[in-house]
């Protein structure tokens, strides 16, 4: 657990914070942390947060994430090997008090203080546990692992040291590790899953249908957009009006009726619904006649004829949903286009590798929010290098709006990053597809799960209904 929570009702309550104190510049935050201990009965103190904080700041540590703790005082610095790690922005000024100072105002850090990658860990200096270690993992939150066993099951108990262990009312979790889908949902048919779904455990595509005529299906939104990027420095995708062709033709609702099937909403722009508080449509679905005027005008632009435009290769990650999704579209650009579409579907890590190196025309991807602002989204686009923009698209007034809107609050900031987000969709450096929900089955006697708008499921609160 960390110094703040994410509520399922995407609230943020203090977890192991008892109170937070900001500066008027809002560049710096006190935080007084509550008596906790790690699940040994040990103290955890402000130190842990220190040093762990540091360490992933460290350029030895090797984190998909450390870009979150950039908007520390001299983080990214220190992560290019640019400064010392003493120079980062952290400090535990004692066992119950951390100061941090930040590079700039950053009016969502609380939600950032919410993310696994700012918990503490307990280790000093540079005593890091190894991931494979077979001594005892220590937590601080209210179940502790006992058992990891690769490829069958994750077992946990109730934490007796947890600062708020009254609160919690079962006495552990197993987590079976099943790799076909459809295994999943026999169990949970049989009794023997209390809880099925989301992110780590999709339902499987082919019983949605039957599964929504019983009403037994659960969903919720989530920060999670579905989308395709393109490389828009390789042909013809350099081309503007090339790219709104193929993002104005794409017949959203029926992909999201017929395709993807899981409540999911219609996606007009990267940042997902459920983190506005007003839903904005940019543009509208399926305009088939303004993508042949912007493809025709992008073919003027190129200064080629329809019959030179080159066959288009499109890339996925293999799943069921994922490539039902590519044929898809592969049908829709091929009869309002005429453009032929080759397929090509690899193993993730192979995909995401492929998005890394720009070894792609159209790719596909989906993203799940780390914190629960807009931000999320609209920074990968802030220039070239941020994270996750694989089409490498870049507008010096975008990222002049993304940082003016670090300085304001409110309605003043939402405006400034919802024209941000109108900008980005002028120039479509991407096609959002649809914006997902987090969908699940669960013994109808668990009673009290918290899962939040980000897809992690919490079950501190969670318990069972006595059979009638």
């Amino acid at each position: 657990e960390g110094l703040t929570s994410l509520e399922s009702d995407g609230s943020l309550k203090n977890a192991l914070a008892e109170k937070v104190t900001i500066s008027r510049d809002r560049k710096k935050y006190i935080f007084t942390l509550k008596k906790s201990m790690w699940s040994d009965g040990s103290p955890l103190t402000a130190y842990h947060f220190e040093a762990a904080w540091k360490k992933v700041l460290s350029p030895e540590f090797s984190s998909r994430a450390s870009h979150l703790l950039y908007p520390l005082k001299n983080g990214e610095k220190a992560k290019r090997g640019e400064c010392s790690l003493d120079d980062v922005g952290v400090e535990a000024i004692d066992e119950q008090t951390l100061l941090v100072h930040l590079e700039q105002p950053t009016p969502y850090f609380l939600e950032l203080t919410a993310y696994p990658t700012y918990f503490p860990v307990p280790f000093h200096g540079d005593e890091v546990p190894h991931p494979n270690q077979q001594s005892e993992l220590l937590t601080n939150g209210p179940f502790m692992l006992t058992a990891w066993r690769s490829d069958d099951e994750i077992a946990y108990l109730k934490n007796p040291y947890y600062w708020n262990a009254d609160l919690v009312q079962i006495d552990g979790i197993q987590a079976t590790i099943i790799a076909e889908e459809a295994t999943a949902l026999k169990l949970f048919e049989q009794g023997d899953l209390d809880f099925v779904g989301g992110m780590t455990s999709p339902i499987p595509v082919d019983a949605v249908a039957t599964l929504k005529e019983s009403s037994r299906l659960l969903h919720r939104p989530m920060a999670g957009t579905t989308l395709c990027t393109f490389n828009i420095d390789a042909f013809p995708f350099n081309n503007a009006h090339i790219r709104k062709a193929f993002a104005y033709a794409v017949d959203r609702k029926a992909i999201t009726d017929n395709v993807s099937q899981m409540f999911d909403d219609v996606a007009t722009g990267p940042v997902p619904l459920v983190l506005k508080k007003a839903a904005l449509v940019f543009f509208e679905d399926c305009q088939k006649e303004l993508a042949r005027h912007h493809f025709y005008l992008g073919l003027e632009e190129l200064g080629i004829a329809k019959e030179e435009f080159p066959k288009i290769t499109y890339s996925y990650f293999n799943s069921e949903l994922q490539k039902s999704l590519a044929v898809t579209l592969q049908c829709i650009w091929k009869d309002f286009l005429d453009v032929e579409v080759a397929l090509e579907g690899t193993e993730l890590k192979s995909h995401v590798a492929k998005l890394h190196s720009q070894q792609f025309q159209i790719g596909q991807m989906s993203w799940v929010g780390q914190y629960h602002d807009q931000m999320n989204f609209l920074e990968r686009f802030i220039s070239k290098e941020a994270y996750c923009n694989y089409g490498k698209w870049e507008n010096p007034h975008y990222t002049k709006l993304i940082k003016e809107s670090f300085w304001k609050e409110g309605d003043e900031r939402k405006t400034l990053l919802t024209q941000a987000e109108i900008m980005l969709l002028e120039d479509m450096p991407i096609i959002p597809l649809y914006h997902f929900h987090f969908v699940y089955l669960k013994n109808p006697r668990l009673c009290g799960l918290s899962i939040s708008p980000m897809g992690d499921i919490r079950f501190h609160t969670a318990h069972f209904h006595k059979k009638p």
